[in-house]
């Protein structure tokens, strides 16, 4: 009985240190396991860092203009950035697509735009800017005198203002320059003492470098002319349509004194407009004049020097 105890005691004894040793074998085993795991994990994200750090020092040594016309439906909205990196937003388009166009053509971690350039308070170049400034963090805000008694323009204003964002009110003409060669003339049509048909429009014309680009809002013809009175070059290579290629403007005696080599047409797929009209694409292919469109291309980009 005594020796059936001590034997009992023994194996019990045995399969302690047998557990024990096992435990020991296991916590060195899990602890070999998570080792390399956070190995693993600190590999990974100095990786992350690496590629991220490279990135950006290539995105903040890129000395490229480039000209982005987004793809926002029946809309407005044209993007440019600039060779020092400044950001220039012109319209919004109908609707927070712009979010989706900004976040596609600017680096993640870029949530300021420099300026924002407003042609008109037509709901189709204005409403997406609501939630863009809500989202981004504005330096200045440019628009045409007297929108702001409209009344999507009084409540745009008012937004911006609770957001303590700079307001310029074009009068009659202004330039904001960048660096040497490279400025933004803005010219509002008020000037030219026509009779506002409701879609006078701020005149934006980028002097960048060896690129120019004219836009032009949804002025009609008879702004277009007073234009070309002025004397002044209004010549550009890349001129957007004027209200998305309607026949209202876009007459030949402006695309012949701007003569682009592109024109830029930003319009909805199948939109109730009608826009483009047929009329304004026969008188661009009459003239040699290339077209690209939004509706068939998507986002244009046009990047100076290629």
């Amino acid at each position: 009985m005594c020796q059936a105890s001590l034997d009992y005691l023994h194996i019990s004894y045995c399969i302690l240190r047998l557990n024990k040793l096992n435990w020991l074998i296991l916590n060195k085993y899990m602890k070999k396991k998570l080792f390399w795991k956070y190995l693993l994990i600190c590999g990974f994200i100095c990786l992350a860092l690496i590629i991220i750090i490279f990135s950006i020092f290539l995105l903040n040594k890129s000395k490229k203009l480039e000209i982005i016309f987004l793809n926002v439906g029946q809309g407005d909205s044209s993007l440019i950035k600039l060779p020092n990196r400044q950001v220039i937003l012109i319209d919004g388009g109908p609707d927070n697509l712009v979010l989706k166009r900004l976040g596609e053509n600017l680096p993640f971690y870029r949530r300021r735009l420099d300026y924002i350039i407003v042609s008109h308070f037509h709901d189709d170049h204005l409403i997406g800017l609501i939630e863009v400034i809500n989202r981004y963090k504005i330096g200045s805000i440019i628009y045409m005198k007297g929108e702001e008694r409209s009344v999507l323009g009084s409540i745009f204003i008012r937004m911006a203002k609770l957001k303590k964002i700079n307001l310029i009110a074009v009068e009659n003409e202004a330039t904001l320059n960048y660096f040497p060669g490279c400025f933004i003339k803005i010219l509002n049509p008020v000037i030219f003492a026509i009779k506002n048909d409701g879609n006078n429009s701020l005149i934006s014309k980028l002097s960048c470098q060896k690129e120019t680009a004219l836009f032009t809002g949804d002025n009609n013809f008879k702004i277009e002319a007073a234009l070309l009175k002025t004397g002044e070059d209004w010549s550009a290579k890349i001129l957007k349509a004027a209200h998305h290629g309607s026949k209202s403007a876009n007459s030949e005696m402006f695309l012949r004194g701007v003569n682009p080599s592109w024109l830029i047409i930003s319009v909805g797929i199948n939109n109730r407009f009608g826009h483009p009209s047929a009329e304004i694409v026969s008188r661009a292919a009459y003239l040699g004049l290339p077209i690209k469109r939004t509706d068939q291309d998507g986002t244009i980009k046009i990047i100076e020097p290629e």
